[in-house]
């Protein structure tokens, strides 16, 4: 069976449209812009060669003009979706192809138009598609030097295939030297029809090829990229499950700690409480005697009258002080098990004062108390901020010496916006500039006898209420703690 060119021609259009159009089928699903311009412009040539194999049978406008533009556009539009494949920018590579695909297709209008010259067109037309289809090798080259892959080597041969055949094509028109029969049969035209077969064909699979090639890659990187994330999120929820326990370990040394610098810091004051409870029993005894003797008098004179309203108040004061000196004592040395309540500062203040008078009045020093006219309400557990108050104003009695000319402690309160502060002064002699930067560190003290706990504890409970703690240390004026604690709105002590 013999075939004319322009059946083969034909059957050449028949190969861009049904591997395009398959192309197209079978990518459907991935919506891929690079896809449906590859489709869409080996379709434009499809249409290009079949004007291309009818002249005589169409306008000859259609044949030289329209099929040209078909044809450049085309092959413009498959090179911009391979060029897709590289990694970019690619701006200035299609600014090229847009210069020179317009530079030919004026140089070819013009020679037709103005001069006829179709035999000098077809060698313009067969040598420029030569060098421009070379761009797939190249392309091809570069794809299979970031990634040795099946599809890119295809393309290298596509490349070198619509080339070669064309450049025999241009070739053999050139040496023709005469257009009589474009269609005539030829070995040229030959060679040239069965390249088109060949790299057409070549062309499609590798593009098919490096896409799904490239689908793959993606979706691998996809899984490992998941598999990662995964084993993140388990490393983190790990961490917070560990960061969890060291925080409650760490709630649990405060406790402990708590409670031994309690225990530790009741030999201080054992006088001072003996003394304090000692007062008060023997107000409720001297009153009660004074009760004793007006009841057994059985006389309702005035004075006796006013005996009896002066020993029950005295009573009832004495038993006031005793209650609350007993209560502190059993908030500040219960099981110190952590228990949040709403409490007032000022009150804090006043009950631990009440456990320290006498050690204060001892070493025979001032206290100033310059106390928020309102109360202030603080969230958290009272037993620790207890502790934080007793500490403070322990640390401030013992920094007082016997040979002082000044000696006095001040103790104030304020609500500044939203944060309570309570200062603690000292007129000492400061802290040494030594320990001062490692003040607050555990076991940590400038005392002979100190064991290092007070501060370090003071500073991790008030930080556990979201609070926090500084001094101010001079050797002239002595040292000022501040505490800052969030103030708790709308809420009443408990």
């Amino acid at each position: 069976m013999q075939l004319d060119t322009q059946t083969t021609i034909f059957m050449i259009c028949f190969v861009y449209l049904m591997l395009h159009g398959g192309i197209w089928l079978a990518l459907q699903e991935y919506r891929s812009y690079q896809v449906k311009l590859w489709c869409a412009s080996g379709l434009l040539s499809g249409v290009a060669v079949v004007l291309l194999a009818m002249r005589g049978s169409i306008p000859e406008f259609a044949f030289m003009y329209l099929a040209q533009l078909l044809m450049l556009l085309g092959t413009w539009g498959r090179m911009v979706a391979l060029r897709m494949y590289l990694p970019g920018p690619h701006e200035r590579v299609f600014l090229n192809y847009k210069i020179i695909s317009v530079s030919y297709f004026c140089v070819f209008s013009f020679l037709i138009y103005f001069y006829q010259a179709e035999w000098e067109a077809l060698v313009i037309f067969n040598g420029f598609y030569a060098l421009f289809c070379f761009e797939y090798f190249r392309i091809g080259f570069k794809l299979n030097q970031l990634q040795e892959s099946l599809g890119a080597k295809l393309l290298i041969w596509a490349g070198l295939t619509f080339s070669s055949t064309l450049a025999i094509r241009a070739v053999g028109v050139g040496m023709a030297g005469t257009i009589d029969d474009i269609y005539m049969a030829s070995p040229h035209q030959a060679v040239m029809v069965i390249g088109q077969f060949i790299a057409i064909t070549l062309s499609n699979i590798a593009f098919l090829r490096i896409f799904l090639e490239i689908a793959e890659r993606k979706k691998i990187a996809s899984a490992h990229e998941l598999a990662v994330t995964n084993e993140r999120a388990d490393a983190m929820l790990l961490n917070s499950l560990n960061l969890k326990n060291i925080l409650q370990e760490r709630e649990e040394i405060i406790r402990q700690l708590s409670l031994f610098n309690k225990t530790a810091g009741m030999g201080a004051l054992v006088a001072s409480l003996a003394h304090e409870l000692n007062q008060p029993l023997a107000v409720i005894q001297m009153n009660t005697e004074m009760l004793d003797l007006v009841l057994s008098a059985k006389d309702d004179r005035a004075h006796n009258r006013e005996s009896l309203d002066v020993a029950l108040s005295g009573l009832k004061k004495a038993n006031v002080r005793a209650s609350t000196v007993v209560s502190t004592l059993r908030d500040m040395f219960g099981n110190g098990r952590k228990t949040d309540s709403n409490f007032d500062v000022n009150q804090i203040v006043k009950d631990v004062l009440l456990l320290c008078e006498s050690a204060i009045h001892k070493n025979s020093i001032d206290v100033e108390i310059e106390l928020h006219p309102g109360p202030l309400i603080f969230n958290g557990d009272k037993s620790q901020f207890q502790q934080v108050v007793l500490n403070l104003i322990t640390n401030a009695n013992e920094a007082i010496s016997q040979d002082f000319s000044r000696r006095n402690i001040s103790i104030a309160t304020q609500q500044l916006d939203n944060q309570i502060l309570l200062k603690v002064s000292d007129s000492g002699s400061g802290i040494a500039p030594e320990i001062q930067a490692n003040m607050f560190e555990l076991f940590r003290s400038d005392k002979i006898n100190g064991m290092g706990i007070g501060l370090w504890l003071s500073k991790a409970i008030v930080e556990l209420h979201n609070g926090s703690i500084e001094f101010e240390t001079s050797s002239q004026l002595g040292t000022c703690f501040t505490v800052m604690l969030p103030f708790t709105k709308g809420s009443s002590p408990r």
